[in-house]
């Protein structure tokens, strides 16, 4: 299929036509968008089973998918409610709901779901978030019940020049790539295998305070408590650099990763929103936990 490149293309765009949501965008504040559109599956919000949306220009009705543009992106969710100009909304799967007071792109032409969704879509939705939360639970218990055994770990402090082994680790386990060189603001834990690095937590510092940005723990060695050493290590360490608080943003249906920060004595403070895009925060599901040192 044809992509449409934006308002300053000539001719109209053919029927089913796949628009690009940056190119939505763009046309929307140009007051270019025909009546009738159609967008990819998009990557969060709704149902969609791989398939692209047709969007048409109509009043949201409880049950449909509303198209929204929040920030500079598209974003799609199920409409719970209507009231006036308001919208109650929420994911299909998400933790809680938005409510939006401003014009919207259209709405999605109903599909099998969407008439099953209109029949009580909050019901649909919290259901929704119920199982998904039921199968977080079912996925750690059964991690839990795993055998605990496996060789004794332990954990050290890195160096600058110990990046070239972080980075090595850090492509043989996701096969991506970090930066080529330590950043100064940059402090990293490792977690070993008698000499062997099959652990990394690495934490950027920020002012007065320290974000466990990224940790990765070779498949073979996790659910033995390794990951937890590693934050122990990492807060003692900000610590001694004088920081008062190190924070992370953990999904919320990541709930190995949740207990591992509660046990070394993190809290659950608020969900991540981003002023700029107030609709990402559904999507993105991460709770923000602190630690005071």
């Amino acid at each position: 299929m044809s992509r449409f490149v934006g308002p300053a293309s000539t001719g109209r765009v053919k029927s089913g036509e796949i628009w690009q949501p940056e190119d939505v965008v763009a046309a929307r504040e140009s007051g270019g968008l025909p009546a009738r559109f159609v967008v990819p599956a998009p990557a969060a919000g709704i149902h969609t089973l791989g398939q692209p949306l047709v969007i048409v220009q109509a009043p949201p009705r409880p049950g449909d998918v509303a198209c929204l543009v929040s920030g500079e992106r598209l974003a799609f969710r199920r409409v719970l409610a209507v009231h006036g100009t308001l919208l109650r909304l929420r994911c299909d799967i998400g933790p809680f709901e938005d409510r939006w007071d401003a014009p919207i792109v259209g709405c999605a032409v109903s599909r099998p779901i969407d008439r099953l969704a209109a029949l009580d879509p909050e019901r649909f939705t919290e259901l929704g978030w119920r199982a998904a939360m039921a199968a977080a639970r079912y996925a750690a218990a059964q991690r839990f019940l795993r055998p605990r055994g496996g060789p004794r770990l332990t954990v050290a402090s890195l160096e600058d020049r110990d990046w070239p082994r972080v980075r090595a680790f850090w492509a043989a386990t996701t096969d991506q790539t970090l930066a080529p060189f330590a950043a100064g603001y940059q402090h990293a834990v490792g977690l070993f295998d008698r000499r062997r690095l099959v652990g990394v937590n690495i934490h950027l510092q920020v002012g007065n305070a320290s974000y466990s940005a990224f940790t990765l723990v070779d498949r073979r060695y996790r659910g033995v408590g390794g990951g937890r050493k590693m934050i122990e290590r990492a807060v003692e360490d900000a610590r001694l650099r004088g920081l008062s608080l190190v924070y992370v943003h953990i999904h919320a249906r990541n709930l190995p990763s949740i207990a591992a920060y509660s046990a070394v004595g993190f809290r659950a403070v608020r969900w991540w929103s981003d002023d700029a895009d107030p609709l990402l925060s559904a999507e993105r599901q991460w709770r923000v936990f602190e630690i005071g040192l």
